[in-house]
């Protein structure tokens, strides 16, 4: 018979207040209120997360919706004002996994933003984050470097561990990385392991697969039990199994007959073994491995209790939907190990003295954590890839860069404020103000010495090229635009970047250069046959922002030279705007924007301040419907006069408001030009069109509002930055090379090394 985790039975202690965020099937919950804590809420964004809590746990509160749309009245609100002594939960890791994307530009990893800001506003006494343990190491620590500078920055201290589930009675090798931060000034203590893959004075070995669901391997004798339907597989699926021995996988393609071969990936061709514990569960309609001796994958109900949930837990939604609840959860008797040591670690707290108070401020200045091996010397890291930013602007490239792991050498551009915001937010990195106009190649040999970086990258300035510029007077007033200094700039930076060799050119621009004339050509016919005299290939592309993850419509031109030993792919759109069922939709406004509406968050250095609009101006800004443009034919007389004009019309983006369900429109620069906040009557604030940009809230920005608009509308969004500099450092390590790949080295084995 089967061990049963008793996970039900205990009665929360009202003492001690959890909240649940990502909560996902509830593993953690359960763990947690099988160690006597009361849930005082639970949230995710999922519907059959919120139909799973409704139908196994009707006394827990739970919040269905985007917790990066929740403000601090809303956690107020939704929390009761409880005092609440952990905030526990797992941020999506399907950007960290190694059987997900590995992409480092994944938006779900910047989720962890809008979890610090629900600790800052609950303020709880500990807090537990769970991911998996391949964090620790993708791109050379940069995620784990950033939890822990986050939580410290907010008066925390935070200790970091891996542990395998199988260590604390789980019939699964499944390896977890766990954040553990508290404001408690006492040593926190780690659960110690009650079992172990080899006998072991006071431990129990290992339980096995056998042991936890061979009882009910008769699917047809145990239908009655919920979430065990077995998934009817093809018979070509089937003759895939029936060659796979307990604990072992599929056949090389080469020893498979002709019609059933297939290359093996994942778990979906590993078979379990009865007497070891089980693989890492992962999620997915048919992700799970094989039954031990059936030939069939787990159903959800067997997968279920190898995560320790009881039978009678029932999961809701999809076939498809359950077996996501159940791979992603956290197991429950690891969950309630942890649950159990943060109780001892509550209890120790005698007095207000030994907790470490949180300011109540609604953004707290995060450091960039890009000095990633300084804190995290245990990763072991490549040389770094090396990069020079010209025309640096806010910086947006250079944070990319930065971010997917290249060294950025030096900044170049010829602005004060520019300077200013540079030295602020990115001090490890010399600046140097000068005019690129004016630049020598032996300027940059005595600044960068003779050895060439990697990449250089730069955005030009674009107003010369851009069908809003003085361009759109090319045929009305003469203007010709190869006399306009600015698209010099251009051709002057693709001047300087060949002759300092390189093995990658990127330059950023509107894609209004494409068809800018020049001479008896075009610009970029001139750009082109410049990179390739210097002995480079160029690809060229319009790219949307928004197939990035950037909730927003921008379209922008990307050049990419490159020596002819490096390759180059461009990284595939992975959000699209009418998504299939399996595909994801494009990332909103509301998304990113949602919990600055409250006025508690207003802050002038967070450049969180709303404008003080005129009253006409506010007027019309409140007839303009949500995702909608200024009703211009039927306004009123008074409406229709404006301080700079006698007859006010709906032009670029001053009288457009945002709908919280859409990207943005293109961020452009000016004082005035940002479009209308989603719900608000008033144009957009600094930080909330830097949000819409993707610049994460550690970036500061000074100068005049004027001048942030700049800075920010000018910039390129980091997350398309960075999704770009990880394609070219791919092509240039090649990919088995590039920090955050790792092969398959699955090897079924019940030890302690796994």
């Amino acid at each position: 018979m089967r061990h049963k985790p008793n996970v039900g039975e205990s009665k929360a202690n009202t003492d001690l207040a959890v909240v649940c965020l990502f909560s996902g099937g509830g593993g953690l919950h359960l763990g947690f209120r099988r160690s006597g804590y009361r849930t005082v809420l639970a949230t995710d964004i999922l519907p059959e997360c919120a139909a799973t809590f409704a139908r196994n746990c009707p006394d827990v509160p739970f919040h269905l919706g985007d917790v990066r749309r929740l403000t601090p009245t809303d956690v107020r609100h939704l929390t009761g004002g409880a005092s609440v002594d952990a905030v526990v939960g797992g941020p999506p890791c399907q950007g960290f996994s190694t059987l997900g994307d590995q992409r480092q530009g994944d938006p779900r990893n910047s989720l962890f933003e809008a979890f610090v800001r629900l600790i800052q506003w609950i303020q709880p006494r500990c807090v537990l984050i769970e991911n998996t343990s391949y964090l620790r190491s993708q791109y050379a620590g940069r995620y784990e470097n950033e939890i822990r500078a986050a939580l410290s920055s907010i008066g925390y201290g935070v200790v970091v561990k891996t542990l395998n589930a199988a260590d604390y009675g789980t019939a699964q090798i499944r390896k977890r990385v766990f954040f553990f931060a508290t404001r408690i000034q006492s040593e926190f203590a780690w659960p110690a392991a009650t079992h172990s893959a080899t006998p072991q004075p006071g431990l129990h070995l290992y339980r096995t697969v056998g042991e936890t669901i061979m009882d009910i391997a008769d699917t047809v004798e145990y239908s009655w039990l919920a979430d065990h339907l077995p998934l009817r597989h093809s018979e070509t699926v089937i003759e895939r199994y029936r060659l796979i021995p307990e604990g072992g996988r599929l056949p090389a393609p080469q020893h498979l007959p002709l019609a059933i071969r297939r290359r093996n990936f994942g778990n979906t061709y590993k078979r379990l073994h009865r007497d070891r514990p089980a693989l890492t569960l992962v999620p997915g309609n048919n992700a799970f491995p094989i039954h031990p001796v059936e030939n069939r994958s787990l159903t959800p109900r067997e997968a279920a209790r190898l995560q320790d949930f009881p039978d009678e837990y029932v999961f809701e939604g999809t076939r498809a939907q359950k077996c996501k609840l159940v791979g992603n959860a956290v197991p429950v008797s690891l969950a309630a190990a942890l649950a159990s040591s943060i109780k001892s670690h509550l209890q120790e707290a005698n007095a207000e003295r030994s907790i470490i108070e949180i300011g109540r401020v609604p953004n707290v200045q995060l450091d960039l954590a890009l000095d990633i091996p300084s804190r995290v010397p245990s990763v072991r890291r490549e040389k770094p890839l090396t990069a020079v930013s010209f025309f640096t602007g806010a910086g947006g490239l250079q944070l990319g860069f930065a971010r997917a792991g290249f060294k950025v050498l030096a900044s170049f551009d010829r602005k004060a404020v520019v300077a200013k915001n540079l030295n602020l937010n990115f001090k490890d990195v010399p600046h140097f103000r000068t005019d690129i106009e004016t630049m020598k190649i032996e300027d940059l040999h005595d600044i960068l010495g003779s050895r060439a970086p990697d990449v250089i990258f730069g955005g030009s300035p674009c107003q010369g090229f851009s069908i809003f510029g003085k361009r759109r007077f090319v045929k009305t007033k003469g203007h010709d635009p190869a006399a306009d200094p600015r698209n010099k700039l251009t051709l002057h930076f693709v001047e300087l970047a060949t002759q300092l060799s390189p093995k990658v050119i990127l330059l950023e621009n509107v894609k209004g250069l494409l068809t800018t004339p020049c001479g008896g050509g075009s610009y970029i016919d001139m750009i082109v046959r410049k990179l390739q005299r210097s002995g480079y290939r160029v690809d060229f592309r319009v790219l949307n922002c928004a197939d990035y993850g950037v909730p927003q419509l921008r379209q922008r031109l990307l050049v990419i030279a490159r020596k002819p030993k490096v390759r180059f792919e461009w990284p595939e759109a992975k959000f699209f705007a009418e998504p299939k069922s399996w595909q994801k939709g494009y990332a909103t406004v509301g998304d990113v924007i949602s919990d600055l509406t409250d006025p508690a968050t207003h802050n002038g250095e967070f450049s969180h301040l709303p404008m003080n609009h005129g009253e006409l101006l506010v007027e019309r800004y409140k007839l303009i419907p949500e995702g909608g443009k200024l009703p211009d034919d039927n306004l009123p007389a008074r409406l229709k006069v404006g301080s700079r004009s006698k007859n006010i019309r709906n032009y670029s983006h001053v009288y457009r408001r945002l709908s919280r369900g859409a990207p943005a429109s293109t961020m452009v620069p000016g004082h005035n030009a940002f479009p209308i906040h989603p719900t608000l009557p008033r144009a957009l604030t600094v930080r909330e069109a830097a949000r819409i940009q993707t610049f994460p809230d550690s970036m500061r920005f000074v100068g005049t509002r004027q001048q942030q608009c700049m800075l920010v509308g000018n910039a390129v969004p980091p997350l398309l930055a960075e999704v770009l500099a990880q394609a070219i450092a791919k092509g240039i390590r090649g990919n088995s090379k590039q920090p955050g790949f790792k092969a398959d080295h699955y090897e079924l084995k019940a030890s302690s090394s796994l």
